[in-house]
């Protein structure tokens, strides 16, 4: 059975159809479909994921030209595309024919993934266009706040696994919240060590089995009398939690790379940790921890029966800085020890991993192959029809890894940080850190900013929300451009509702006369 990828089709609630070209010199937009249709290659938006806030943890960035939002709200049109491929839910004939050609069990897994896939679409395509359930004036805003402009009193889904909007706010928010935590950390004697455990994978692997088994390993290790005697001997009070799922090719199959990393928060300095523990170095440090952690991972796999050894602790020279780093199964590396983590901080590798672009290099080879991992939000750019490079059945295997992604992630915690650390901090220092449900912290976001203009139910309904046409609206500069390409637009619909109206009632005048003469 074959998949054709076609942007013209009306896929459920969300209709994919044409790119506006966007004119770079300008901040104007041409909406013209005969001449989007001339325009060739990729010159009319490239949905590679930015790097814009790996140096800027705040989250009011300056926008630039075409802004780095329009990217976010493309590849999120592109992910609303990908979730309706394949699926049977609405499809009588199809579930008929994979009833008789699949198991009973293989049917109803399809079934049942289908409808959760179908539900998290649901869910992605009201994000930003249906009103919040608190939004009781109906009424949008358009706030401004730190040169960033956004549409207030929408519904935001907070799915960080399907959503690049909503994951894009939410690393800013976390990233921030945990970078001055451990600036007030620092300042009163505490120390902070990552510790990145693995597992052995191999391509064809799901997802699911080995995200589990990196999620279970650590409880597992956890609960162990030796990390318990380490931690109350080394005064390890809280651990910051974070899930991380990378990608790559290998021989044309899907090969996926869990990270389940851990921030160690300890009450005292570096320095009293080694002396308690009769170590010199911090390198000592790194490879104490990470062979403590590896055994005690071993040991959990062999426990469970999981034919996986871990990779051995060792010393490895860095032949670009002549620095020696620790590698192994399980690694924990100190504070700007590593410089790979020092380039953007511990507070960034534990809540930005969405935007780890560049870790493939170049396009595909023939049998579609990468180099390296990739975040799995850095398939819209395999998935994208503009995309000449890469065949079409390569592109379907990126349709399914995806919706492997947002299925494997469903109902796991991205995030979090230890039991009560905040409420320690913020009492014991003085901080005054507030953490909220993700959902209610892009609520507070889009609160935040001055009013110029509102938009009533009626006008934001004929405004026809689409991610692309609010990403084009607020790649503008100033504020009367965004207000006239909203208005332009409501007007355009206005025009379209009246003529459609006339030629109702001109239709049934003529009706109507044939009807008397007859």
């Amino acid at each position: 059975m074959t998949y054709k990828l076609n942007y013209t089709q009306k896929k459920s609630s969300c209709e994919v159809n044409y790119t506006p070209i966007i004119d770079k010199s300008s901040n104007y937009v041409n909406t013209d479909k005969k001449s989007s249709k001339k325009q060739s290659g990729r010159s009319c938006a490239s949905p590679k994921v930015s790097s814009a806030l790996l140096g800027n943890r705040e989250v009011g960035c300056k926008p630039k030209k075409i802004d780095t939002r329009y990217i976010k709200f493309y590849n999120k049109q592109i992910f609303q595309y990908a979730l309706t491929v394949g699926n049977i839910t609405d499809r009588t004939l199809e579930k008929r024919r994979l009833e008789k050609t699949l198991s009973k069990a293989e049917f109803k897994l399809k079934l049942e993934n289908d409808k959760q896939i179908k539900k998290i679409n649901q869910s992605l395509c009201s994000c930003g266009r249906d009103m919040h359930f608190m939004n009781e004036d109906k009424i949008v805003d358009i706030k401004e706040n730190n040169g960033k402009r956004r549409f207030s009193g929408v519904k935001s889904c907070g799915n960080n696994a399907s959503c690049p909007v909503c994951a894009a706010k939410l690393s800013a928010i976390r990233g921030n919240q945990l970078k001055e935590l451990m600036e007030v950390g620092r300042n009163n004697g505490r120390s902070y060590i990552l510790v990145v455990p693995t597992i052995p994978h191999r391509p064809l692997e799901a997802l699911e089995i080995t995200q589990n088994q990196i999620i279970d390993m650590p409880r597992f290790i956890f609960q162990e009398n030796e990390w318990r005697d380490f931690r109350e001997l080394t005064k390890c009070r809280f651990l910051i939690s974070g899930l991380e799922n990378m990608i790559s090719f290998k021989d044309g199959l899907v090969d996926w790379h869990p990270h389940k990393n851990y921030l160690l928060d300890f009450d005292i300095k570096t320095s009293e940790i080694l002396e308690i523990l009769g170590l010199n170095t911090e390198i000592e440090l790194s490879m104490y921890i990470s062979e403590m952690m590896t055994r005690l991972g071993q040991k959990y796999l062999d426990k469970e029966k999981i034919k996986k050894t871990l990779r051995p602790v060792r010393y490895v020279l860095n032949k670009t800085t002549n620095k020696v780093d620790v590698k192994g199964g399980i690694t924990a590396t100190l504070d700007f020890q590593d410089d790979y983590i020092a380039k953007w901080g511990l507070d960034a590798e534990m809540t930005a991993s969405i935007y780890k672009k560049g870790r493939y290099e170049g396009s595909a080879d023939k049998n579609g192959e990468f180099k390296k991992s990739f975040h799995p939000f850095g398939l819209a750019d395999l998935i994208d029809e503009n995309n000449k490079e890469t065949s079409e059945k390569f592109k379907y295997q990126c349709i399914k890894a995806f919706q492997e992604f947002v299925l494997a992630s469903k109902g796991k915690k991205w995030f979090y940080f230890g039991k009560n650390q905040v409420k320690y901090y913020n009492d014991n220092y003085g901080s005054k850190i507030k953490v909220k449900k993700d959902e209610f912290e892009l609520l507070e976001l889009e609160d935040n900013g001055n009013i110029f203009d509102s938009l009533s139910e009626e006008e934001w309904l004929m405004f026809e929300y689409k991610p692309r046409k609010e990403a084009i609206a607020f790649s503008h500069n100033t504020n009367q451009e965004v207000l006239e390409y909203i208005y332009t637009e409501i007007e355009k619909n206005r025009i379209k509702i009246a003529e459609n109206y006339n030629c109702r009632i001109s239709t049934y005048l003529r009706q109507r006369k044939k009807n008397e003469t007859v």
